[in-house]
């Protein structure tokens, strides 16, 4: 599994491609399919979610474990809007990726962008977005200690 650091500036041009940034394929494992992703909007944020193949199938199939489909409307249901706009994206000869309009447009990026490692995935947020989505210092404070507490040994 890859990490994924740091925060990389790009412009999207008028068909909806993107250079990929450089350090973020050099950050995947070699192991991994550096081709293959999947694009999704993030459920809880105003961006979109760039997952590596393998790591979208793995997530997957804890989803799977966790819920049922097949069996269950509301699972069903879940899965259904979950996966609602999920594309899978390759890297093409110039290290570029295809966001498609429909989901371009559901997060306002129009032109400039930024891709973002969160570790394990890496968000694509317009510019003005991103910067509006920042936590004060003090909210982001009080949620580590809501969530951390006072030990950090992991």
């Amino acid at each position: 599994m890859s990490t994924f650091i740091g925060e990389i500036s790009a412009k999207i041009d008028v068909k909806g491609r993107v250079v990929l940034p450089s350090a973020f394929i050099k950050q995947m494992k070699e192991t991994e399919d550096k081709g293959r992703f999947v694009l999704r909007k993030s459920i809880f944020k105003n961006c979109l979610e760039l997952y590596p193949f393998a790591e979208w199938e793995e997530f997957m199939t804890k989803m799977r474990t966790k819920f049922n489909p097949a069996l269950n409307k509301k699972h069903n249901l879940f899965f259904a809007q979950f996966s609602r706009g999920s594309v899978e994206v390759e890297i093409d000869g110039s290290n570029r990726i295809l966001i498609n309009k429909r989901l371009s447009d559901s997060v306002k990026i129009d032109k400039d962008l930024i891709f973002v490692g969160t570790g394990y995935i890496i968000e694509v947020w317009d510019v003005e977005e991103y910067e509006k989505s920042a936590m004060s210092d003090l909210e982001f404070e009080q949620m580590a200690s809501e969530l951390i507490g006072d030990d950090f040994n992991f």
